[in-house]
């Protein structure tokens, strides 16, 4: 275990944040007691207080025991809506519930596992280029959005040549501008429609997304397939009880929010994990031991996958510490109770991801890199609440396995192949446009191990990417 102070990289604040906080990064707006009480209460005169919950009990009871008294608070509703025009994510109640019955099959871990050889080639492809750029100091967090949007072009869209991967990833980034600001209207109950700086242009990127995912369905519906994507299986996807299939709109919304929000998660954690692994080289090296005893030279296989038990153990205490959506809000459908608290229909609840995982009566010496709080002995007695990267309960992301297998698949590959290490004058600020992200980028030097490559698989060798 170590200590850095980069991995507290502010001080818990002692007064309400401030607007500008707010926008930048809003961590720095929760109260110094969600690191160590099981219950906040931030007055926000006029409005209505927040209650923020770290017990991990209460959190069972909210997102699980109680799931279906809770819904999507309106800050999140209202400044999601740009980004989300009908999916299962902001979807409530029998809506919801149809369409994630439906959806389910598309994730089982069999279809996924699939996958694994794709994720491979994409990593392998980021082995090449690296090779061809070493000497400096490189941006693995730009990389790694990259390397995760190819790895959504080949395995969720089936190799789709017509779109423009830099164009739109430069749209996502415009339209992930815009959620902190759309957060803040929401906040001041004012509209979505009210001006604010980048307004238009977010809400051109976000057309230009939606659009282009739109001609992807359509041309798949004008031309099937029978590839095994994720596209497929969205457009075949059939709700099990009633046997009700997705319009045409749905299909659109719900691909669009997993690109949009499936991509930016794994490119996030993966390069929190290779930057603190560029901190830690004792774990680094064990990770690269182990890729070694259980893959050697070989691309990482689904045979190999449930072996790389300590690569694992990195990305969920990489994904602790630096958890990409750091906060998760509810609020209640009608008033209630919830612990000692009554609450109004009209509050917001926020179990705030961030704090929970450095809470300091949950997790001893909660700000340091230690990897092995994940080995099967010390995770056995944590209650299952406590550690919240995908959330908890029937909302947890859909996602999460694919994300796990891509991430763990790339990390093995990249780490096996390369030597991560700091770069100079390197400061660290964190800024919350939608993930949690450094604003000024993860440079790392990164250093060749072997003089050999791989040829990558036809589906990745074809996408020539830039750094």
């Amino acid at each position: 275990m170590f200590h850095d102070p980069d991995l507290t990289p502010f001080q818990p604040p002692k007064v309400r944040g401030t607007i500008q906080q707010l926008l930048k990064n809003y961590l720095t707006s929760f109260p110094a007691s969600t690191y160590e009480e099981p219950f906040s209460l931030q007055k926000n005169w006029p409005f209505r207080d927040n209650l923020f919950v770290t017990d991990p009990d209460l959190i069972e009871e909210l997102l699980i025991g109680r799931a279906d008294e809770f819904m999507r608070d309106h800050i999140t509703r209202q400044a999601g809506a740009e980004l989300d025009r009908g999916s299962l994510f902001l979807a409530e109640g029998a809506d919801w519930r149809w369409q994630r019955r439906a959806v389910a099959p598309t994730f089982r871990h069999e279809n996924l596992l699939g996958f694994v050889p794709t994720f491979a080639a994409c990593a392998k492809r980021r082995v090449e280029i690296w090779r061809k750029q070493s000497g400096g100091a490189l941006d693995v967090s730009a990389a790694m959005t990259q390397t995760t949007f190819d790895i959504i072009l080949d395995a969720v869209l089936g190799g789709a040549t017509a779109l423009d991967r830099d164009r739109y990833l430069a749209a996502l980034a415009s339209a992930f501008k815009g959620m902190p600001w759309r957060m803040l209207l929401a906040y001041f109950g004012l509209p979505a429609s009210f001006p604010h700086p980048g307004r238009a242009r977010a809400h051109r990127a976000g057309d230009y997304g939606y659009g282009e995912v739109a001609n992807l369905v359509a041309a798949r519906k004008a031309q099937p397939s029978d590839r095994n994507d994720v596209l497929n299986l969205l457009i075949a996807a059939r709700d099990p009880e009633t046997g009700r299939t997705m319009t045409d709109a749905q299909v659109i919304a719900n691909l669009y929010v997993f690109i949009s929000a499936g991509h930016e998660t794994a490119a996030t954690a993966l390069a929190w994990t290779l930057w603190l692994l560029a901190k830690d080289q004792p774990s680094q090296e064990r990770l690269r031991m182990e890729v070694e005893e259980v893959a050697g030279g070989a691309d990482i296989g689904v045979q190999d996958i449930e072996r790389l038990v300590f690569t694992r153990q990195v990305v969920q205490e990489a994904m602790r510490l630096f958890p990409p959506f750091p906060v998760i809000t509810r609020q209640p459908k009608e008033d209630t109770a919830l612990g000692p608290y009554q609450i109004s229909k009209k509050q917001r609840i926020i179990v705030p991801t961030w704090s929970l995982h450095r809470h300091k009566k949950l997790w001893d010496e909660p700000d340091g890199f230690e990897p092995g709080r994940f080995a099967p002995e010390n995770v056995k007695d944590r209650h299952r609440c406590a550690y919240l990267p995908f959330g908890a309960g029937p909302r947890i992301c859909i996602g999460m396995n694919f994300a796990m297998l891509e991430i763990v698949t790339i990390l093995a590959t990249l780490v096996r192949e390369f030597r991560f290490s700091l770069a100079t004058g390197f400061k660290l600020e964190l800024s919350t446009p939608l993930t949690l992200r450094s604003k000024n980028g993860l440079p790392l030097v990164i250093e060749p191990l072997r003089d050999v490559s791989s040829a990558p698989s036809p589906r990745c060798a074809a996408r020539q990417m830039t750094a």
